[in-house]
Order: C-alpha cells, then structure tokens, then sequence
C-alpha cells in the first residue's frame, strides 16, 4: 500500500525473467535428478534394491541369472554327480526340466533380505566405481582396468547352493558369469566429461534460477510483494511441469524402447522407479514454492493478512526478537523433519537459513510501521475480525457490482471514494478495485 509501482518496460522485464527462470527450474530439476541418481552411490543403491521389488523386473534378473548358470556351469555334470548309478543317464533331461524350477526357485531367492543385501552391495560396488573414475581414478579403478561392472556372481553362487548343487560351485564360476560391463575403458574418458558436466550443470542450473529469482525483485521494486508471489507460482509451476512430464513420457518412451510386448511391463516398472527421484526433487520445487506464496500472501492487503499482522504487532513490540525465535523455531522443525533432501544439505540449509530471516526482519520492519500502536489482541478476537472481514468484503463486493445498488447509493465520485477508502485498508486487493471501479463505471450513466 502506498508503494510507488514499476513502469511498463520494468514490469516487461520482470516477466520475462520469471518466465526464463521457470524454464531453467525444470532443467535444474532434471540435471540434479540425473546427478544425484548416476553419482551417488546410497541412491543408486536404493533405486537397484527398489527395482529388484517389483515382480516384473525379479522375473528378468531370475531369467538372466538361470541363463548364466546354464551357460557356464556343467548342470548334467552336476546332477549326475549326485544321482545314483541307475539314474544318472536322466541327468539331461532332469536338467532341461530343473530350468523352469531354476526360475522360479530364482524369484523366490530374489525376494529374501540375504540376496536384496548382495544385490544392493553390488550395485553400490558398481557405482561407487564410476564415481571414483569421474573424481579422477584411483588404486582400485587402476586394478580393475577402469572398467565399471555389476558383479552377480554372488547371487548366481548363491542360486546354485539353493538349488542343491555342489557347495564347492562358486570358487567354480568363471570371472565372466553373471559380470555385466557398465563402462568399458575406451568410454571412460567420454563417461568422465559427461559426468563432470552433468554435475556442474545441476549445480550452475540451481544457482542461475535463483539469480534470476533474486533480479526479478530487485528490478520490480514498488511491486515486489506480487513478484515474490510470482516467484513462488514458478518454483510450485516448475515441479508440476515436471511432474506432469514424466507421466506423459512414460508412456512414450516405454513403447518407443520396448519391441517386445512381454517385457513392456519390466520396461514400465523400471521407468516408474528410475524417475522416483526425479519426482521427489520436482516435490520440492513445490514444497519450496509453498511458504514463498504464503509469505507473499503474509504481506499482502487482504483482510486476513492485515488482522494476521496487527495481531502480532503489539507482541513483536514488547518482544522485539520474538518473530526471530519463532523463525529459528520452525526452521530447526523443518530440518529435523527434513521433508525434503535439500533440507539436510548444509549449504541449501545454510541458505534457507538466511532467506529466512531476512523475510523475517522484512516482515517485523513492515508490521511495526503499519501498527505502531495497535494493543494486544486475543486470539479469539482476531478469528472473529477474520469472520468479520470475509462478511464484509462479502457485502461491499456486492454493493460495489450491483446495479442496483449503483442506483440507490449517490454520486458516482461517493462510490468511488467508498472503493478507494475500503482498497486502502485492504479489505479490497488489487484486482478486486479495479474490477469494482469498473463496473462502476460501466452502470453509472
């Protein structure tokens, strides 16, 4: 109220960075989805273990990890050697029929926490290799020849003991049995460029987004209560873009990379958890956004606002770091909470911290100009001024658009200084004036 408004080229201005800056938030999203997924190891584990859940993709690795046993592992041989005399020409055709029991026995192998854990300790293993060629090698990526592999010669062990056969198997298996290569050495160097950029992309997406965020409200001065509004609308539109997308994309991409209709499902349940995270950092974006709105809204000319502030005022006089508390308060709920995962990052909680109260301060600064004066009020009574503004507003929105009432109410200079009285207190907001005004001046002959 009383704020001097921006010209037409700021307010432009104002609106094309917002605009660029909702852009750039949905790719921040995606580049510190993939970064957090590729290089990070707890994640990635905890994404392989998710999948390794779902039915559809148990009945893949099962498939895969019989087809491996079989292929490097004499099962005839092996059967044979246990059978007695007279059975053991029917080792051949006990094996071909053990297959499809090898399957199932996998599947139900693949579901215990023993062989999850050294599902997950592999995965872990694997990632943790890239991360360490991406930071710049090591002792155990210079052993390994700089190839990053998902070792699953465990669980193939595992599933050879659990379908009775030799406990001596494993030390049997071949280097190659169930060893799947991730990135070979002659990708390494590509593997690393790619990786550093990803990461350096997530981290300058992030830190241009909120620079263009803090340009918005320098420029939009005298307005920039309806830009932080504004800023909060892009940060909640951003999440939902993304949100939104992935669910369109799933049903392309799945049908575009899948030829075969039987493993659509694994391919579509794979999809659905490879992108969990990229949910839950688009669920942030809105999670941020939220408080942003409201404390725009906190600052704001409607009713309920005003009442919020004056009903503060009297008690942040007589205990001037009261709102100070209050903020660390809810800030130290906040991070033990931890809602989301930049809540437990030092620097973005570093960063939320100071956000935080200098809004605080701005708002404490605002309340004591507003009501210098004002007197302690009761909570009760502050919900019956809010019940009170929602009626009168209620009245004088009618009043102001009816015709009739346009008719029976005098001069249209009296309407118009009602209006203009009732926009300055902040019963009426910005919209709602003019709309009023202009009605006014539409029935008014």
């Amino acid at each position: 109220m009383g704020e001097s408004r921006p010209g037409p080229a700021h307010r432009i201005w104002v609106r094309l960075i917002l605009v660029l800056a909702t852009l750039l938030a949905v790719l921040a999203i995606f580049a510190i989805w993939a970064d957090r997924q590729l290089l990070n190891a707890d994640n990635w584990a905890r994404t392989s273990t998710a999948l390794l859940q779902k039915p559809t993709i148990r009945a893949a690795v099962s498939s895969y990890l019989v087809d491996e046993l079989y292929a490097h592992v004499d099962i005839p041989g092996e059967l044979k050697s246990g059978l007695p005399k007279q059975l053991q020409p029917l080792s051949g055709p006990i094996s071909g029929a053990l297959h499809g029991v090898a399957e199932q026995g996998a599947e139900r192998a693949l579901e215990t926490p023993q062989v999850q854990n050294i599902w997950e300790r592999a995965n872990r293993a694997a990632d943790q290799t890239l991360i360490t060629i991406v930071d710049g090698g090591g002792q155990r990526v210079q052993i390994n020849g700089g190839t990053v592999s998902l070792d699953l010669r465990q669980i193939v062990a595992e599933l050879s003991k659990r379908l009775g056969l030799s406990s001596g198997l494993a030390e049997k298996l071949p280097a190659s049995v169930a060893t799947l290569k991730v990135v070979t050495s002659s990708q390494l160097g590509l593997v690393r460029n790619a990786a550093k950029g990803l990461h350096a992309l997530s981290v300058w997406l992030a830190i241009i987004t909120f620079a263009l965020y803090a340009l918005a409200l320098y420029l939009a001065h005298g307005h920039r209560r309806r830009t932080l509004w504004w800023v909060g609308v892009s940060l909640i539109s951003a999440g939902l873009i993304v949100i939104v997308g992935r669910a369109i994309a799933q049903g392309q991409l799945v049908s575009a990379v899948t030829t075969d209709a039987s493993i659509e499902p694994a391919a579509d349940d794979a999809y659905t958890v490879a992108t969990s995270l990229l949910v839950q950092v688009a669920d942030s974006a809105i999670i941020i956004g939220i408080p942003v709105i409201f404390s725009a809204w906190l600052a704001g000319p409607t009713r309920w606002a005003l009442a919020a502030r004056r009903f503060l005022a009297p008690h942040f006089r007589a205990r001037p770091h009261l709102a100070y508390w209050i903020t660390a308060v809810v800030l130290a709920v906040i991070f033990i909470w931890a809602p989301i995962p930049a809540t437990r990052n030092v620097p973005t909680m570093l960063l939320f911290t100071i956000i935080a109260f200098v809004g605080t301060h701005a708002l404490r600064s605002q309340i004591a100009d507003e009501f210098p004066g004002a007197e302690p009020t009761s909570i009760r009574a502050a919900l019956q001024e809010f019940a009170h503004g929602i009626g009168e507003r209620i009245s004088h929105m009618r009043s102001a658009t009816s015709p009739a009432a346009a008719d029976r109410g005098g001069s249209t200079a009296g309407e118009l200084e009602r209006l203009a009285a009732l926009h300055e207190r902040g019963a009426l907001t910005d919209e709602e004036y003019t709309a009023a005004k202009r009605e006014l001046l539409r029935v008014v002959p």
